[in-house]
């Protein structure tokens, strides 16, 4: 390993360490050794159009890919895994279009939760369904947390 490699522990190999890489690895680092994200169930620059529930979805051919999806087992009617947290890390400052992007993609992925994160923040998003209107953190919850607000936004 060189000094411009860094360890991923969710594709099992050293990756190029670019500064969005850098961001992605250290928070994949505390969502596995700090908010108890199951590391099996994360998937990183996950191709959209494998997504199951995605499969029979009409949109752009084009090729894109979530930095980081988080599934969880049981939180969908018709699918036994669906995401229930996706997050694009950025090297730059968060800024109002980028966060708007990241909801855009949300339109289509539909995960519960979606997260926007560089080196030194982090923003989780969610639809109020009551309020009609994206609801936001400036931190990220436990997998446990986030597993209990989408049960209970069922109810």
């Amino acid at each position: 390993m060189s000094n411009d490699q860094i360890y991923d522990p969710i594709r099992k190999t050293y990756v190029l360490a670019l500064p969005e890489e850098k961001v992605r690895q250290k928070l994949i680092h505390k969502m596995i050794n700090e908010l108890d994200f199951p590391k099996s169930l994360i998937a990183i620059e996950k191709d959209l159009l494998s997504l199951e529930h995605l499969k029979s979805a009409d949109f752009s051919s084009k090729k894109r890919r979530a930095d980081i999806i988080c599934f969880a087992k049981d939180i969908h009617p018709n699918y036994l895994l669906y995401p229930l947290l996706m997050i694009e890390c950025k090297a730059f400052k968060l800024n109002q279009k980028t966060i708007d992007q990241v909801i855009g993609y949300n339109h289509v992925i539909k995960a519960f939760f979606v997260g926007i994160a560089n080196g030194y923040e982090i923003k989780i998003y969610w639809y109020n369904i009551r309020e009609k209107k994206y609801k936001s953190v400036n931190f990220l919850p436990s997998y446990k947390e986030l597993i209990q607000m989408v049960k209970y936004a069922r109810n």
